[in-house]
């Protein structure tokens, strides 16, 4: 029963913290119209990407470390963690300086701030603390939707600026609330100890390295094909696409939450045999037939509920929302597989498939995006695909 009930403590946290940056998307195409949406979209892409060198699978090392050592040092990690984001967003910086661009410099702190957030949000995970990590997430996007809002409202000037700024603020805020809170929780057994820090970053670097490759793939497939369109079509026209994107990401969410919520459980219960690989592999199967429905449930919907949503201005919404609905859709079957690839520590084979899957999504990509915008969703449909049959191969038993 514990895992229904945190089950539900996750979803509904997760549910009720991203209901605030989709209640801020109509205000947010309407404010900002649908050219200025296509360039938070292009610089949410760099935002990604920044998120992956930046973050260094903090986040997964210190659940990792968790289960596998136990709590003791793991603040050495968390320490290292926040150490190497800090050295990186100073590069970003000096980076930013050089090309005088302020826009990169917001995105380059947003961007450490957010790292930050996903390593607490990380430490109350592996504890199942789902009540604190629901508070830590509920509250980081109170305050960036609040700020945003704010800000935006103060001038209509450097918008994007605006945005990320908020997003800085926000998050860096509660992540040191909640490494206070951390902090105070475990006492004295917080000591700096700069041997151990070290190798704390040895470890950081060991884990996530090989899983740069894994996360950069998922970037190609979740954000480069923005990079794409911004280079050949207006911003207006990626303003359109970004909306039905960002409105079918609902469901990304919502799926995100569910596996985050699961997987503690989902660990244990493979450590104790009571989910196997042919389990798995059964539970892939049967979730890649239900992978359809939402796009079919949207299809059915008449496409002026959607312009009532984002404003009359994105006529066409439509259809990329139920194309990327069935994206979205077909990432069931991937998180079951690669989190059974996970607990093995499989991450180089993790590491290659993402790179074939992202292979296969960049082709499709430019060879779509040559035939017209309409068109691109496809690759995104045709990059999840691919990656299945070849993760349903790696799902076997391991000694």
């Amino acid at each position: 029963m514990k895992i229904l009930k945190d089950s539900l403590i996750y979803l509904v946290g997760e549910m009720l913290a991203k209901a605030m940056p989709f209640l801020l998307l109509p205000y947010l195409t309407r404010k900002l119209g649908t050219a200025g949406f296509g360039e938070l979209s292009y610089y949410q892409a760099a935002f990604s990407l920044l998120l992956i060198g930046f973050g260094m699978s903090q986040d997964g090392a210190v659940t990792r470390y968790y289960y596998v050592y136990g709590q003791r040092n793991l603040h050495s990690v968390v320490y290292a963690g926040a150490l190497y984001t800090a050295f990186a967003a100073f590069i970003g910086l000096l980076a930013a300086w050089q090309l005088h661009s302020l826009a990169l410099a917001s995105v380059v702190c947003a961007a450490a701030a957010q790292t930050m957030l996903a390593t607490q949000l990380s430490l109350r995970q592996c504890r199942k603390q789902a009540l604190a990590y629901t508070a830590i997430q509920f509250g980081s996007s109170l305050f960036t939707t609040v700020l945003t809002m704010w800000l935006l409202e103060k001038s209509a000037d450097y918008p994007v600026e605006r945005r990320f700024l908020a997003l800085f603020a926000g998050n860096a805020l509660v992540s040191l609330a909640a490494y206070l809170l951390y902090r105070r929780s475990a006492g004295q057994r917080l000591g700096f100890n700069r041997w151990r820090v070290r190798q704390a970053l040895r470890y950081i670097f060991a884990f996530g390295l090989p899983l740069v490759i894994h996360h950069a793939g998922n970037y190609v497939k979740g954000q480069f094909d923005r990079v794409v369109i911004y280079q050949g079509y207006s911003a207006a026209t990626l303003g359109v696409y970004s909306a039905g994107y960002q409105t079918a990401s609902v469901l990304g969410v919502l799926l995100m939450a569910l596996n985050k919520a699961t997987v503690p459980y989902y660990y244990q219960a493979l450590r104790s045999g009571k989910i196997t690989a042919a389990t798995v592999r059964r539970w892939a199967l049967l979730s890649l037939l239900a992978a359809p429905l939402p796009a079919l449930v949207a299809w059915l919907m008449p496409e002026r509920l959607f312009l009532w949503l984002l404003g009359a201005q994105y006529v066409g919404v439509h259809y990329y929302i139920c194309l990327f609905l069935l994206g979205f859709g077909l990432t069931v079957p991937y998180y079951l597989q690669v989190n059974y690839l996970f607990y093995h520590a499989q991450n180089q084979r993790i590491a290659l498939t993402s790179l074939l899957s992202a292979g296969g999504y960049l082709l499709v990509l430019l060879l779509t995006a040559r035939l017209g915008i309409q068109w691109v969703p496809l690759a995104m449909i045709a990059g999840n695909a691919l990656i299945f049959p070849i993760l349903f191969r790696q799902v076997k038993p391991y000694g």
